[in-house]
């Protein structure tokens, strides 16, 4: 079993829901793996360049197989890095890596990198790298003002492509909270759109290993 995590923009948690949903599922007896195609923004450890998404979920669960096809330095998409860097990105390498990696897991889930839309390979947006892998994705988004549009477009897009999709995450749900924006989001996504939402997640405030399998346990 895979699936592609995607987001509606950046830094709206993909990692986050990603390192969620491995640790809940490795805590009922699953065997997963996380696989990033595409690390740009790579760090330096030591002598050699890590995966900072993998590297976040190795850290809290070390019996999680992991595995990134291209670490690509740059804080830009996956596509600028690699032209930057000289680097020749191979669909074909990426999906090999993919299915091989599979066969070592439960399931395997697969994290992109920004929206949907997102270059991901010279003259390869994210949404061509998903129907190559053909995979279901799952959504993730936040509630806040304005990304009730983004999430709605993301939807169409995936649709109009012909994208399985899962369903949506709602991440970084304040615990309290005046913004009408916020606190009417959910109702107004099921009132645009027929996808399900898998889970509703709140804003946690730490890294405790035990609240975020809580908060993540049984939605797939």
């Amino acid at each position: 079993m895979e699936y592609f995590i995607t987001g509606i923009d950046t830094d709206i948690g993909k990692t986050f829901v990603t390192k969620g949903l491995a640790l809940s599922l490795n805590s009922v007896g699953k065997k997963v793996g996380v696989y990033k195609p595409l690390q740009s923004g790579a760090k330096i450890s030591g002598s050699e360049l890590i995966a900072p998404d993998l590297d976040a979920v190795k850290k809290l669960c070390p019996n999680i197989n992991t595995k990134c096809s291209y670490l690509l330095k740059g804080e830009v998409s996956p596509a600028l890095a690699a032209k930057l860097a000289g680097i020749n990105i191979n669909i074909d390498k990426i999906k090999n890596d993919f299915i091989n990696f599979s066969k070592e897991n439960d399931i395997t889930l697969v994290e992109g990198a920004g929206g949907i839309l997102a270059p991901a390979a010279e003259n390869m947006l994210c949404a061509d790298l998903i129907k190559e892998l053909n995979i279901p994705i799952i959504i993730v988004t936040v509630p806040f003002l304005g990304r009730l549009n983004h999430t709605l477009l993301t939807i169409h897009y995936a649709k109009s492509a012909g994208i399985n999709i899962k369903g949506i995450i709602v991440n970084k749900i304040p615990n309290q909270s005046e913004d009408l924006a916020v606190i009417n989001f959910i109702d107004e996504l099921k009132t645009y759109t027929d996808v399900k939402i898998l889970a509703c997640i709140k804003e946690i405030m730490n890294s405790d290993k035990s609240e975020i399998i809580n908060q993540f346990k049984n939605i797939l």
